[in-house]
């Protein structure tokens, strides 16, 4: 069994954040289902999650792939 110990720490780096992301927007839909006005508040926090989440991430991979190139064109 040679590389699974490394195989199982790339699957959790991997779909760690999607898979919380997921947990938390049904959590937030069942929380607005089943807890009334409380749970409507849950509901817009937890549905409302992956917007900022995946907008940070565009942002920053955006960022990271400019500077990559501007140092690829100075021959740095």
């Amino acid at each position: 069994m040679h590389g699974s110990s490394d195989r199982a720490h790339l699957w959790i780096r991997v779909f760690a954040a999607p898979m919380l992301l997921a947990a938390a927007t049904i959590i937030g839909l069942l929380a607005a289902l089943l807890w009334g006005t409380v749970g409507q508040y849950v509901a817009w926090v937890t549905v409302g999650a992956p917007v900022p989440v995946v907008s940070w991430v565009w942002v920053r991979r955006r960022t990271k792939k400019n500077v990559r190139f501007s140092r690829a064109t100075r021959g740095n």
